[in-house]
């Protein structure tokens, strides 16, 4: 019976990493728009830069995580979305990593995880239950008329 429940759901497995992943990155890019003073402080820790540019930056880090999250959420171009998620997840984690060094925090591991379900959506695509999986569906049903 489980063996049953697995195999019809393994098709919606993209989609349960895509709801998910969409929700932490919405979070964060939450975090960075509705309270910029904390991202931008966390930002001059790190690269030692100015509060003008600490500000500009954590603005577009938070449009880049939101438009990573409402594409994650929809399923579309997660193609491109999944390998900016990875990126973005890299950038912080080596920023961290840099200045602090490796340690047992638990948002640093929190960060490994959620880079490796970026990857996947990279290498997998959006699943069937997508904006994806429409577009891909809506191409193949087209029929071709042949030229005369």
């Amino acid at each position: 019976m489980i063996k049953n429940i697995r195999e019809k759901l393994k098709p919606y497995t993209p989609l349960f990493l895509r709801l998910g992943l969409g929700a932490v990155f919405l979070l964060f890019a939450f975090q960075k728009l509705s309270n910029p003073g904390q991202g931008q402080s966390e930002i001059q820790l790190l690269l030692n830069i100015g509060i003008g540019g600490a500000s500009a930056l954590n603005f577009y880090l938070g449009i880049a995580e939101l438009l990573v999250s409402i594409s994650f959420i929809l399923g579309a171009f997660i193609r491109y979305t999944g390998f900016i998620g990875a990126v973005l997840i890299i950038a912080f984690f080596s920023g961290l990593v840099a200045k602090y060094g490796f340690s047992q925090d638990p948002t640093l591991n929190r960060d490994l995880g959620l880079l490796a379900g970026a990857i996947t959506l990279w290498l997998l695509g959006a699943g069937p239950v997508s904006v994806d999986g429409w577009i891909k569906r809506s191409k193949e049903e087209k029929p071709v008329i042949p030229q005369q």
